[in-house]
């Protein structure tokens, strides 16, 4: 049997943590979760909450926590398992476990390591997104890899797709991953990591903010990277926050300056001009602003004052 401590954060850790207890290779003797945050067990699922519910002895803490060291010593750990969980593990931890410690990293690295690799493969305009299963090492999402698994995400989809698409994935990867452990088939394959492999930086609200000086598709790729159930891109009018929560890219150019409302839809939705093309905004939200107020010339702007 592989005695593991799992660190791990959100719907996709709960995902990966269901997986690991149904393996009959397996005894889950812990789980570190998150320090605690609002959004957990309410925008996603709460790792800490499952395993309490389940019995699993469970703590909060970063990865350098004193408490949580001595936490994983006490568990005599064959394998440290780590499912979206935010904090840095120190290296002699990992290196006090049998085996070493696990990582999934939902990206087709080398590509997109670090960060928001989802949302970073979205405003990028890629179609194909993936999940990575690699041991732990001392670089940032740099070792061996394990196993991988790929999805297609067209430009019709957006980030909230996406995850559905994914949350599956982390079931699946597990069972296959821990089974190669077992048979000994899980020394995995090297990372040959170019010089465009770059580490990510993690994303804040702010980051949502439209810039409508640039090509039309970084902003629709934005909107989508973004979208529910993350915090979304905004802009504003008259000095009020707008949200853009879906949208349709077009062909057609405008003469009017970008940011400008060119038409305005009896189902609410309207056309606002871009560089090289248009953006039919068909799902928005307004902050202190009228619903469906909007009209011809007014002009999004990236400032809350006018």
């Amino acid at each position: 049997m592989i005695r593991t401590v799992f660190f791990g954060n959100h719907t996709v850790g709960v995902e990966a943590l269901k997986a690991l207890l149904g393996h009959r290779y397996v005894i889950v003797t812990a789980v570190v979760a998150h320090p605690i945050d609002p959004e957990d067990g309410v925008v996603y699922e709460s790792v800490y909450k499952f395993a309490d519910k389940n019995n699993i002895p469970v703590i909060r803490g970063k990865g350098r926590d004193a408490a949580v060291r001595e936490f994983v010593h006490q568990k005599k750990t064959d394998l440290i398992w780590i499912t979206d969980y935010r904090y840095i593990l120190p290296l002699d931890l990992v290196n006090e476990t049998v085996l070493g410690a696990v990582n999934l990293h939902p990206s087709l690295l080398p590509t997109y390591r670090g960060r928001a690799p989802i949302n970073w493969a979205i405003i990028n305009g890629e179609t194909r997104l993936g999940l990575t299963c690699h041991w732990v090492d001392e670089g940032v999402d740099t070792g061996n890899i394990i196993k991988q698994l790929s999805y297609d995400l067209s430009t019709e989809e957006d980030v909230g797709d996406a995850l559905n698409k994914l949350y599956p994935l982390y079931r699946t990867i597990t069972r296959q991953s821990i089974d190669k452990i077992v048979l000994g088939q899980a020394t995995g394959n090297v990372q040959v990591i170019a010089e465009d492999n770059l580490v990510f930086a993690a994303r804040k609200p702010k980051d949502g903010l439209i810039n409508w000086h640039v090509d039309v598709k970084r902003i629709f790729n934005l909107i989508r990277a973004v979208s529910r159930p993350y915090p979304g891109a905004f802009s504003f009018l008259q000095g009020r926050k707008v949200f853009f929560w879906k949208t349709v890219m077009q062909k057609k150019i405008y003469e009017n300056d970008n940011g400008t409302i060119v038409s305005v839809n009896s189902d609410g939705s309207f056309v606002v001009a871009a560089s090289g093309g248009s953006l039919l905004i068909t799902d928005y939200e307004f902050n202190n602003y009228p619903f469906g107020m909007v009209k011809v010339g007014d002009v999004f702007t990236d400032c809350s004052m006018e």
